[in-house]
């Protein structure tokens, strides 16, 4: 996370931004919002994750379920599961997932800092614009280490602190929300968003403190975000 010491301002809000009562109020509106702003970052993701055979896949921070239904619809003999601690999120992901008709994929209430699956049962797990929200996550990072086969992988994204101001401004062409104008919506992404998230390299190095190894990071143009590959 942010070495430097944020002003109270950005504490609150950053609190605000990883609160429940957040994601159960605005997360639909966020939800309409973001997806034409990543959907290449879900694109690759969907190529990267080569499923073989009946995989089974946990998507830890699911939100609206994007990204499992995405590798649910193009790998039908993978069975995925989609945790989020957003009861909201958790509904939506269903909604979405019963109006595709996508019967290997579910969805549920879950915790990354206490997951509720037995040891070495997925042979990948997916984390995508999730991790920054966790309040320690080393700890939600070796939960999924814990739930990974010998030899299983994670793809993890997050909005990249590391971002410049011309990326971040080309993402705001993507993201605009009508109600909030687009200075201040670039403070927000500056300074709590991507300002109070990770970094490649703090990834990285939350990752192999995880105990995950062949950590592997990758680029997705265009889109302000750090996508690394590890495996345990």
């Amino acid at each position: 996370m942010n070495p430097q010491n944020p002003s109270r301002i950005v504490r609150l809000l950053t609190r605000l931004r990883d609160s429940r009562f957040l994601w159960d109020t605005m997360g639909s509106i966020y939800n309409r919002h973001i997806y034409g702003a990543v959907s290449e970052l879900y694109e690759h993701i969907a190529r990267e994750m080569k499923l073989s055979g009946h995989s089974y896949v946990l998507d830890v921070g699911a939100g609206c379920g994007y990204i499992s239904l995405l590798l649910a619809s193009r790998n039908p003999r993978a069975m995925i599961a989609g945790i989020d601690y957003s009861p909201m999120q958790v509904r939506e992901a269903e909604k979405h997932r019963r109006k595709r008709n996508i019967a290997n994929c579910s969805f549920g209430r879950g915790n990354a800092m206490a997951i509720a699956f037995q040891s070495a049962m997925f042979d990948a797990a997916v984390s995508v614009g999730s991790i920054k929200h966790w309040p320690d996550g080393v700890r939600g990072l070796r939960e999924i280490h814990r739930i990974l086969k010998p030899g299983g992988y994670l793809m993890l994204s997050e909005t990249d602190q590391g971002a410049s101001d011309d990326a971040l401004r080309s993402f705001i062409r993507r993201f605009r929300i009508w109600f909030i104008p687009d200075f201040l919506l670039f403070w927000g992404l500056r300074h709590v968003i991507f300002g109070q998230s990770y970094s490649e390299q703090t990834l990285i190095a939350a990752l192999r403190a995880a105990g995950f190894r062949e950590v592997e990071s990758q680029r997705v143009p265009d889109c302000p975000y750090t996508l690394v590959r590890a495996l345990k």
